[in-house]
């Protein structure tokens, strides 16, 4: 069995890459660890490096080819690829994304002690980066595989890793993974905290023509029908924050009850796809609704949205 996990900068993907390997007694492909070291042995911080790869594709396919040939070689040997591109790579996978809050990602990395290595010299700093290296491997990935590796779409476990510890998110992946190989058909799972979940505004979001999207058990405001079975929130994901966009109740209820994680829908997709006029401009971050979530759930948001 080959497994790929991958995510945004700074969830965490190879502490618990490395935490499964040593459980389940898998290899552990990491292109991540061969990235940094590359870039030391030219003198170049990550970013730096990224932004060499936009002109010197080699260093891309001598990373991708790798990983083909390691999977194509090894189909009956259990394997962890530590890649951001290994889902596409490795399609017989079971492929995992990780993602987490830019403040969070920004504060582990710097306590990692890779500010040596990546340029970073604060909190914020790193935070900047961050973003700014994720933009740049975005844009290259589309450029040079026609590959969104954003679009939760294409994996089988989104899974948010802002709020554990590596070790018990390497615990629900082994289990997700377990799930996964007994279902006769398979079925993308969405796990985020609802402590993630950022409040759009409402008035704003009754301006956009959902109906084809949201059914009527599904209203924005969050029905009181419980009658539909899928209860899920459903979430757009924008400017690296996840936005609730319908089923309300279900996350105030989360919150309320302090359970850690829920499951979720990912509209992103369905949404553009349906409504052509669609602008996500719309989907504006609720501060008052936000200060009543943490009230309710006891709890701070990592970091605000601009």
């Amino acid at each position: 069995m080959h497994i790929t996990i991958t995510g945004m900068l700074g969830s965490g993907k190879s502490t618990i890459g490395n935490i499964i390997s040593e459980v389940k007694g898998y290899e552990l492909y990491s292109t991540g660890s061969i990235q940094r070291m590359v870039a030391q042995e030219k003198g170049l911080s990550t970013l730096e490096l990224n932004k060499l790869m936009h002109t010197v594709p080699d260093l891309d396919n001598t990373i991708d080819s790798t990983t083909v040939k390691i999977a194509n070689e090894n189909k009956d040997k259990s394997i962890i690829f530590d890649s951001r591109m290994a889902w596409h790579f490795v399609p017989e996978s079971f492929k995992v994304f990780l993602t987490v809050n830019d403040y969070e990602a920004a504060r582990r990395v710097v306590k990692a002690d890779r500010g040596q290595v990546e340029g970073y010299t604060s909190i914020e700093d790193a935070r900047y980066k961050l973003k700014e290296r994720a933009l740049t491997e975005h844009q290259r990935f589309l450029r040079i595989y026609q590959a969104n590796y954003w679009d939760f779409d294409n994996y089988d476990l989104v899974l948010d890793a802002t709020w554990h510890d590596a070790e018990t998110l390497a615990y629900i992946i082994m289990g997700q993974l377990e799930t996964f190989l007994e279902e006769k058909e398979k079925v993308k799972t969405y796990l985020i905290s609802p402590r993630s979940l950022y409040p759009a505004n409402v008035d704003k979001l009754k301006n956009l023509d959902l109906s084809k999207v949201i059914s009527k058990d599904h209203e924005l405001e969050g029905s009181d029908d419980d009658s539909d079975d899928n209860l899920n929130p459903w979430i757009y994901f924008k400017d690296f924050y996840p936005y609730i966009i319908g089923k309300y109740k279900r996350v105030e209820e989360a919150l309320f009850s302090q359970i850690e994680l829920i499951p979720a829908f990912y509209a992103n997709n369905l949404i553009t796809e349906i409504d052509s006029k669609f602008n996500e401009d719309t989907i504006q971050y609720d501060q008052e609704l936000a200060s009543k979530y943490e009230s309710l759930g006891k709890f701070k948001y990592k970091s605000y949205p601009l």
